[in-house]
């Protein structure tokens, strides 16, 4: 029998509800996410995805809502970040997961509403990765060339 790591074992314990703040939940998800790309055990993973699952159920029908007063101060900087959170793969992994998205709706095996989605998804990650690979990759200034 697989043993649970206390971190892991964490993860399907720690309690979390409609009133629990939007900050929270997704901390939670980066959370769950991480521990199911490093996951083996199938059972595991399946709690895995309903926690994950879970959150996402309860961030959806919020995120167009207000920031909470008692949340702004939190998320209020006197300067702005170095880094802002961006999505930036390498080409190989964008293609992966465009191919793997693509594999995905070949299968036939999705509900029509969870179709549409992953259809969305594809149609923004090919996208992104055409615009990534016709992106320019050197500047001409005068004689020389500089790769950016």
């Amino acid at each position: 029998m697989a043993t649970i790591s206390t971190l892991t074992h964490g993860l399907f314990t720690s309690p979390f509800s409609h009133c629990t703040d939007f900050t929270e939940l997704a901390d939670n998800c980066e959370r769950f996410a991480e521990a199911l790309a490093e996951c083996d055990d199938p059972q595991q993973k399946m709690a895995l995805c309903g926690r994950l699952s879970a959150c996402l159920n309860l961030l959806q029908p919020t995120l167009l809502d207000p920031v909470p007063e008692y949340l702004k101060a939190s998320l209020t900087v006197e300067h702005f970040p170095g880094r802002f959170p961006l999505f930036e793969p390498e080409a190989d992994q964008l293609c992966g997961y465009c191919q793997t998205l693509t594999q995905l709706l070949m299968s036939g095996t999705l509900a029509p509403e969870p179709e549409s989605v992953v259809r969305d998804l594809l149609y923004r990650l090919v996208d992104f990765f055409a615009d990534t690979m016709k992106a320019p990759r050197w500047l001409k200034q005068g004689d020389t060339i500089i790769e950016l």
